[in-house]
């Protein structure tokens, strides 16, 4: 009997990551930042289990903020969501470690501008609302997000900045690739002695 490997070969967890982001671009409707990218290449993923969390760049309000916006867009269903899966933390990596200034000030104001569209909208700051009228607002930032094409910049409106990171951190999770996705950690199994006579021909490259 083959032993089982201790450790994952470090080009097959490229792959993967390779392949995850493949699938959350389509998930997100379009092509992920090259921050992004970088820093799931480079194993920036969200934590699990981790005690005594303080946020670096986010202050405490806008990590909460953070925690409730991105669970609106991945709740807990019949598998967990974007909190349990420390998306936060992730988004928090993100703006410490990878993303450029401009990218980092840029998310930071389009957060705060979430406090401001609830209280015209709602009176209210957003952890304030309830479910329904915090959804009222982040319909409101995504519509803004698709109206606004930012031709002068690279920079993504932010609500599409906070869903590609809310996707990217979840299903790079422990959680969102083992519990959300279907997780298959083999290929398929490989013959390397099979029969020719019952393969038929000669497959072509």
């Amino acid at each position: 009997m083959d032993p089982t490997p201790t450790t994952q070969d470090p080009k097959t967890i490229i792959m993967n990551r390779r392949d995850a982001l493949k699938q959350i671009a389509l998930l997100s409707g379009g092509a992920l930042s090259m921050s992004t990218i970088t820093a799931v290449m480079s194993g920036c993923s969200a934590e699990t289990g981790t005690a005594g969390y303080t946020p670096q760049t986010l202050s405490s309000h806008q990590d909460e903020l953070v925690t409730a916006i991105s669970e609106l867009i991945i709740p807990a269903t019949d598998t967990p969501g974007a909190k349990a899966a420390n998306v936060n933390q992730f988004i928090d990596k993100m703006l410490t470690d990878w993303n450029y200034e401009n990218e980092r000030e840029h998310f930071l104001a389009g957060l705060d501008g979430i406090d401001q569209t609830s209280r015209e909208l709602h009176g209210s700051e957003f952890l304030e609302l309830t479910e329904e009228q915090q959804i009222s607002v982040l319909q409101q930032k995504e519509q803004e997000a698709k109206n606004d094409s930012m031709p002068d910049t690279d920079l993504k409106p932010f609500f599409a900045m906070m869903k590609e990171y809310t996707l990217v951190g979840y299903y790079t999770s422990e959680i969102g690739a083992t519990q959300e996705l279907e997780w298959n950690h083999v290929a398929g199994r490989y013959d390397g002695c099979y029969p020719y006579n019952e393969v038929g021909r000669a497959w072509s490259s």
